[in-house]
């Protein structure tokens, strides 16, 4: 009779595996005895199809039948909840098989700390690790592969040590993927020597173990030696596969070597044996951007598209980046238009990351329909809009959005707290922003970073209370850094506090002393408080630094074109036509006026440089179309001064238009002779 099970379950088992599962259960049906075998084939078999819930009926119909539960049972059961992402279900059946007097085995305990650890639970994994060594099961191979991995995330180098001498007490020195890991490890926590030692040990290299070694060169900006070991891989019997070549091309660029890296992607392109794929493309196009040539990433972006490769969400998200600006908000629907034709829609990152870059290119209504839309919502989703919101000054709708987040249910974290602050600081609510920073840590344990704290002196300037500032600033549990410094300096300029401008400047200029727009401000200041000899000191610095001369640049759209203007520039097809126009502005503009804080700026007045470069790109906006524009963008590289940011307002409300006016301090938006920034900025 045990023969005749045997083959029915093998038959079974058969039709489970070829995923013919509606004849398997035919057959599960019609078996006269069922043993454990018979129902953990099923079991596994509704698992791998996705009908999750059939294999846990499955289950509890196993209990209902008093069929005895093993170890296997569970262990499919563990297994499979981990591989769906649900660790704590996974959790309880192990206690569940605890309470049946069913021991883990060391397969049970590999599946919980591979689940958690694949599921970025990394602590607790190394928790189970430390949890299975306590109670005397030897893990195996995979065991330390994933218990290394999560040590690498968490990069806590010296329980990977330990874990490492473990494996070698264990005889797993030539486990390839037990090695591999430790090269990962060790690279990442920036110990190539030790990466190295691993590599040169391992006697049956496989691709992962080459590809490993060689980013981790890149990682660490060392591309020649990742470079050599690449030609040493091509000569060895384990050849480069499109991953290799695509690590390489990350690391050129990404260590700012562009011509390595578009050279190694045509010679990709050239191989008969490997050929591009879309992560080389998606390479590029990171590298691109981290090295903020954002034009060329876009480049490259059309350009795959027109090589006949499919953007993917990887791609979506690293050009996006490239488009967070207000003169790029064109390129922002075409890449929404790409997303679409795509059906990216479903990929969470992607939509979040739409909402973010269109409010940054001034587009919070976009921001807004694509929130509303969205079927599901996470942390980064309200996030993302709420700092929209702040971003355009809209603090109500921010606030009003920051309830809803939480009547939903979700918690906020250090990203929504830093929007709310700066919302309460827009509205003038200073008791409130109080509250909402206390509550960081009293209410949710979270400890406030920098950025609360630059954001509470906001709150605090906006409102003219800078004694408080101050204070708020010497009790700070951390040592204040420029942002800090920079925000208690523009509450000084706009309400005129000389004594704590001086305060402010030198902290900057301590940290910073090479930074021109610095020395610019300080001889300001000096100049107003009268103190020549500290002055001295600072233009004797001044003129030793090579980047004395920082003129403002500026940038605008203008028919899906930009163009680029420099302060004290002209463009020659223009010059008599902008002369003209700007020569009727200041009178108007003047009347306006009515600055009353310290006339500090980072760009030097108009007499000395010349027209600044943002008037001048407003003045081609104006006179370059048959009819005043409705919406004017533009970039600049350092902060307006005040009479350029009165003249926008005299422009905004004369021309009946809205300006987006980016530059190094916030984002502007004027309209109907106001701006957002309520004239702090």
């Amino acid at each position: 009779m045990s023969c005749v099970r045997r083959v029915r379950n093998s038959v079974l088992a058969v039709y489970v595996k070829c995923g013919k599962l509606i004849w398997a259960r035919r057959f599960f049906e019609s078996m006269d005895e069922k043993d454990g075998v018979a129902w953990n084939s099923m079991i596994s078999g509704y698992f791998q199809i996705g009908e999750n819930d059939e294999a846990h009926r499955l289950f509890d119909k196993m209990c209902r039948e008093e069929i005895k539960l093993g170890v296997v049972t569970f262990n499919i059961l563990i297994r499979s909840y981990n591989q769906l992402g649900q660790c704590d279900v996974a959790m309880e059946m192990v206690k569940k098989m605890e309470s049946l007097g069913i021991t883990p085995d060391v397969f049970t305990w590999t599946c919980m700390i591979s689940g958690f650890a694949q599921n970025g639970r990394t602590s607790q994994a190394l928790d189970l690790f430390k949890e299975m060594s306590f109670v005397g099961v030897m893990p195996n191979g995979v065991t330390i592969t994933s218990a290394i991995s999560a040590c690498t995330d968490l990069k806590v180098l010296a329980m990977g040590m330990e874990i490492h001498s473990l494996a070698v007490k264990m005889g797993f020195t030539d486990d390839v993927l037990v090695g591999n890991s430790l090269i990962n490890m060790y690279s990442k926590c920036e110990e190539l020597e030790a990466a190295e030692r691993v590599f040169d040990m391992i006697k049956d290299k496989d691709v992962y173990s080459w590809n490993s070694m060689i980013a981790g060169y890149c990682q660490a900006g060392y591309c020649g030696k990742a470079y050599e070991l690449f030609i040493k891989m091509q000569e060895s019997d384990v050849p480069p596969n499109v991953i290799t070549w695509n690590v390489l091309i990350s690391g050129y660029i990404q260590n700012g070597n562009e011509d390595e890296a578009v050279d190694l992607f045509q010679r990709m392109g050239k191989n008969d044996k490997v050929k591009q794929n879309t992560a080389s493309w998606n390479s590029l196009i990171a590298g691109y951007q981290q090295l903020g040539q954002k034009n060329n990433a876009l480049g490259v972006f059309r350009k795959m598209q027109s090589s006949c490769f499919y953007p993917n969400c990887v791609t979506i998200l690293s050009v996006l980046p490239a488009c967070a600006y207000v003169v790029a908000s064109n390129k922002v629907k075409e890449i929404h238009g790409c997303v679409l034709r795509r059906s990216l829609e479903p990929s969470l990152p992607v939509m979040n990351s739409l909402i973010d870059t269109y409010a940054k290119s001034g587009n919070i209504v976009y921001s807004r329909t694509i929130f509303d839309g969205m079927s599901s919502k996470d942390i980064i989703t309200w996030n993302s809009l709420i700092c929209g919101y702040v971003l355009h000054g809209f603090w109500h709708a921010a606030l009003d959005l920051f309830d809803q987040m939480k009547s939903f249910g979700l918690k906020p974290n250090r990203g929504t707290f830093l929007s709310i602050i700066l919302a309460h600081s827009l509205a003038g609510m200073v008791d409130l922003g109080k509250k909402v920073f206390c509550s960081i840590t009293e209410c949710y344990q979270i400890i406030p970073m920098i950025e609360h704290y630059s954001a509470m002196i906001d709150l605090y300037g906006r409102s003219g209370k800078l004694e408080e500032a101050m204070e708020f600033i010497e009790d700070m549990p951390i040592e204040p850094d420029s942002s800090i410094w920079e925000a208690l300096l523009t509450a000084c300029r706009i309400h005129g506090n000389i004594d704590l401008a001086v305060l402010a400047i030198e902290r900057l200029f301590d940290l910073e002393p090479g930074d021109v727009l610095i020395q610019r401000l300080i001889l300001q200041i000096y100049a107003i408080c009268g103190k020549p000899e500290d002055a001295l000191k600072v233009r004797k610095l001044e003129k030793e630094n090579t980047r004395r001369n920082s003129f403002g640049q500026s940038w605008i759209e203008v028919k899906n074109l930009v163009y680029t203007f420099v302060t004290g520039g002209w463009s020659e097809s223009y010059s008599d036509l902008l002369y003209s126009w700007l020569q009727n502005v200041p009178e108007n503009v003047t009347a306006r006026s009515s600055h009353s804080g310290l006339c500090i700026e980072e760009e030097e007045k108009e007499e000395i440089s010349g027209i600044h470069s943002e008037k001048l790109a407003l003045a081609f906006a104006l006179i370059g179309s048959s009819q005043a524009p409705h919406t004017i963008r533009i970039v600049k590289n350092i902060r307006m001064c005040v009479h350029c940011h009165e003249t926008a307002k005299y422009v905004s409300m004369m021309h009946h238009c809205e300006i987006f006016l980016a530059d190094s301090k916030c984002l502007h938006h004027f309209k109907n002779g106001q701006c957002s920034c309520g004239d702090y900025w």
